[in-house]
């Protein structure tokens, strides 16, 4: 596996962490408002090291529709990323700041192209094709579970876990790429 996956699995715990950090501590999160911007920029950054995974897999020469999606889901990352530095350095949240905010929840429906272009493609075998399919879901799933302790246990180990198995996925078959390029085409150097 290359080191690209390593920053990918050790970000991927951070909304588990500020969501429980809320909710367990509300006085912590009043007080030092900028702790939920900083997780929040560790995660949605973890989650776009292993989309520019993605995105190498995906990238086939051509503009079809998986190197569209991809790419639109980066730029709803980068927004989101956006959004938590503001988080991080200002505690006034105009309107602009829920826009820009708003790219985290479309991440996770933009999921739903991204997993069938990465189906669609093959670039994973087994249950690590559905991957991108169970990160589009935790959003939807995360609003009809509500407010609760026990949705805050399932989406913070859903989202660890899943997006851990996604930052490995993908390193590991960006890895196996460039490794079998090298090894198909090393007589030419």
């Amino acid at each position: 596996m290359n080191h690209t996956a390593i920053p990918a699995v050790l970000g991927a715990p951070f909304l588990f962490i500020d969501m429980w950090v809320g909710a367990r501590y509300p006085d912590f999160a009043t007080t030092a408002p900028w702790f939920s911007g900083f997780a929040g920029l560790i995660y949605i950054t973890a989650w776009l090291r292993s989309a520019e995974n993605l995105r190498r897999l995906l990238d086939n020469g051509k503009r079809d529709f998986g190197w569209y999606a991809i790419r639109i889901l980066m730029c709803t990352l980068i927004i989101a990323d956006i959004s938590n530095v503001w988080a991080i350095v200002s505690t006034e949240k105009p309107l602009l700041f829920y826009i820009l905010d708003a790219g985290w929840p479309i991440s996770h429906l933009l999921m739903f192209p991204v997993a069938w272009a990465v189906i669609r493609s093959g670039i994973f075998r087994g249950y690590q094709q559905f991957l991108p399919l169970l990160m589009g879901l935790w959003f939807p799933v995360g609003m009809l579970l509500g407010r609760n302790d026990f949705a805050l246990y399932f989406g913070g180990l859903y989202s660890t876990i899943v997006w851990s198995l996604f930052a490995i996925a993908t390193a590991r078959a960006t890895n196996s790429t460039v490794l079998s390029y090298l090894t198909i085409n090393h007589k030419n150097y």
